[in-house]
């Protein structure tokens, strides 16, 4: 068995435990955007559903409370899957490296000069650079040159998009539910839909402003999916019956409950 090697980039310049308590970036925020408005439009749906059917109060909470809760640990779930997967395949690759480099580490050499030959350095220059970074550190110049990994992706980090992931859908989910709570019965409808178009038109600008995108394409787009998403919740709505036990398809926008 190949034991494997440290390098100045596997143990003497790891980055200590602090350097991965960081605050949140640009990316980071906008990474959780997407999250927030899934909060955001699938709870509205179920609200507006709900009402379409002629729910009352206690029935909305049950339902878009549930769902939020429902909605937010799927999402977890699946960011810590994605995250996991991630890791998995990084730490094999990082292992068959270091397997090769113990084992050829002159074919190692010979492919990073290939790599730098592709790029358009000459030979001599390829093959000079390629023993220098190895001499350096051969693992990190392998990983960073064939793979783009620059450093190891501590063990915590599937757990951290989890909760991301499922605290943003939390947050969002949190707007239709406060304005069944605040708003009254004969307005619920209509101010679900008010509160929702306004907040995902503020998450698209500040995602486009993030990502140098366009501002109004992508308040388009999120406006367009979000209006179509609630459509489709009343239209399905109105064909259940009440669930308080009144008629079928009570749609109920301008209703007291």
């Amino acid at each position: 068995m190949v034991e494997p090697v440290e390098t100045r980039w596997s143990r003497e310049s790891r980055p200590p435990r602090l350097a991965y308590v960081r605050l949140p970036t640009a990316a980071d925020l906008r990474g959780r955007i997407p999250d927030m408005n899934d909060g955001i439009i699938a709870t509205a749906g179920v609200i507006e559903g709900f009402i379409a059917a002629g729910a009352g109060t206690d029935a909305l909470l049950a339902a878009s409370i549930a769902a939020t809760i429902a909605g937010a640990g799927s999402l977890g779930g699946v960011k810590y899957g994605e995250a996991a997967a991630e890791r998995d395949a990084e730490l094999t690759v990082i292992a068959e490296e270091q397997r090769d480099i113990a084992t050829s580490p002159e074919a190692e050499v010979r492919e990073l000069a290939v790599h730098f030959e592709e790029q358009g350095v000459t030979p001599d220059v390829a093959a000079d650079v390629a023993r220098q970074i190895s001499a350096h550190d051969a693992l990190a110049a392998q990983l960073e040159t064939e793979h783009g990994i620059r450093e190891r992706t501590p063990a915590r980090a599937p757990f951290v998009a989890a909760f991301g992931g499922a605290a943003a859908f939390l947050l969002g989910g949190a707007l239709p539910i406060a304005i069944v709570l605040l708003t009254p019965p004969n307005l619920r409808a209509i101010a679900t839909v008010a509160a929702v178009l306004i907040s995902l038109t503020l998450t698209a600008i500040v995602t486009a402003q993030l990502g140098r995108s366009s501002v109004l394409r992508t308040v388009i787009r999120s406006i367009v999916v979000g209006a179509l998403v609630l459509l489709l919740s009343v239209i399905a709505g109105s064909f259940l019956p009440d669930p308080d036990g009144g008629s079928v398809g009570a749609v109920a926008w301008g209703h007291e409950q």
